[in-house]
C-alpha cells in the first residue's frame, strides 16, 4: 500500500471520529435543550420581564387635576347625558377631549384663542405663517401649518413612555395663523 493510501485511510477513520463525536454532541445539546422551559411570550405579569410595566405604573402617578377640570367644565357647558347612562360625566355635546377627526383642528386639540393679547396666561403657544411667496421653485409650504395641525391631532398630549401629560405640566394654546399676503414678501 502507498503512503498517499495509508494517509488518506487514516484520515478518512479521522473524519469518521470527528463526525461521530459531532453527532452526539448535538444530541446532547438537543437534550439540554428539551429539558429547559422556554417561553415565546413574556409573562405580562412579571415586572421583571415586561416592559411597559414601568411606564404603567408612571402613568397611574400622573394627577388627573386637568382632566377633571374638562369633564367638570364639559358637563357645566353640555347636557346631562341620556337617563340609559350610568356614568355621569359623560354630558350629551360637550365631551372634553375630542376624537382626533372631531372638533376645530388646533395643534394637539389645544384650544384656539382668538384673542392675541391673553397668550401671556399661556406658557406655550402655537402660531402658524403659511407664507411660501419667497419660494422660486416648489411652492406649498403655505400649507405646512395646517397639515402639521392636521397630522398633530392623531397624538395625544401624552406621552407613555416618558410617564409626561402636556395637559398636567403646561398649559398650551393655538392662536391661529399669521395674516399674509400672497406674493408679497415685505408686507408679510
Amino acid at each position: 500500500m502507498s503512503l498517499a493510501a495509508t494517509h488518506a485511510r487514516r484520515g478518512l477513520t479521522i473524519s469518521r471520529q470527528l463526525l461521530q463525536r459531532h453527532h452526539a454532541g448535538k444530541a446532547v445539546a438537543a437534550l439540554r435543550l428539551n429539558q429547559q422551559e422556554r417561553y415565546h411570550h413574556p409573562d405580562p405579569f412579571n415586572p421583571k420581564t415586561t416592559k411597559g410595566w414601568k411606564a404603567a405604573l408612571k402613568e397611574a402617578e400622573i394627577p388627573r387635576t386637568k382632566f377633571d377640570q374638562e369633564v367638570a367644565e364639559g358637563l357645566e357647558l353640555g347636557l346631562p347625558g341620556a337617563s340609559s347612562i350610568e356614568d355621569k360625566t359623560i354630558p350629551t355635546f360637550s365631551r372634553g377631549e375630542l376624537p382626533h377627526f372631531a372638533g376645530i383642528n388646533t395643534f394637539l386639540k389645544a384650544p384656539y384663542i382668538e384673542d392675541s393679547k391673553s397668550v401671556g396666561d399661556y406658557d406655550c403657544a402655537v402660531v402658524g405663517v403659511p407664507f411660501d411667496g419667497g419660494c422660486t421653485y416648489r411652492a406649498g409650504t403655505r400649507f405646512g401649518p395646517q397639515g402639521i395641525r392636521r397630522i398633530s391631532a392623531l397624538y395625544t398630549p401624552y406621552n407613555y413612555e416618558k410617564g409626561i401629560d402636556l395637559r398636567e405640566q403646561m398649559t398650551l394654546c393655538d392662536i391661529g395663523d399669521v395674516f399674509t399676503i400672497p406674493a408679497n414678501i415685505e408686507k408679510s
